[in-house]
């Protein structure tokens, strides 16, 4: 199995996050996936993959946290979260990751399905060549009485 790419984790995420659109509600997503934290964070939102909440937005979503989630983040030794949605660029990344994946599968149908195309071509060809062979057989059958 080959090994899993950032890539391939990074796409992970941007799913998870495409499923919660357009909604503010995600921090953690990407970096469970990444394992870098900041860092990738900004790259992603100077490729407008992403976009950070505004500081007044922050706040209120911090009130909503639970206390579960505060304690996984004084674990994490961080003080609150980095709130951040999907960017219009994101969205289409994320739908052609989707797409991406489809058409790999598609590829797959298609070759399962040109493979037995040609099985059902060979057979029609074999049953064809049997039963023009039965027919010649079946003539001379009929014919050899007729000379003795």
């Amino acid at each position: 199995m080959p090994e899993e790419t950032t890539f391939d984790k990074l796409k992970k995420g941007l799913l998870e996050l495409l499923r919660g659109y357009p909604s503010y509600r995600f921090f953690g997503k990407i970096e469970y996936y990444l394992q870098e934290t900041y860092s990738s964070l900004e790259v992603l939102k100077e490729d407008g993959i992403i976009e950070f909440a505004s500081k007044k937005e922050a706040k209120e979503l911090n009130k909503k946290l639970t206390s579960e989630q505060k304690e996984k983040l004084k674990v994490e030794g961080k003080k609150e979260p980095i709130w951040y949605r999907l960017a219009p660029k994101g969205i289409d990344l994320a739908m052609s990751l989707i797409n991406l994946e489809h058409s790999k599968r598609l590829s797959q149908y298609t070759q399962e399905t040109h493979y037995f195309t040609r099985v059902l071509i060979w057979l029609t060809y074999i049953i064809a060549t049997l039963t023009f062979g039965l027919f010649i057989f079946a003539f001379f059958q009929s014919i050899i009485p007729l000379w003795f």
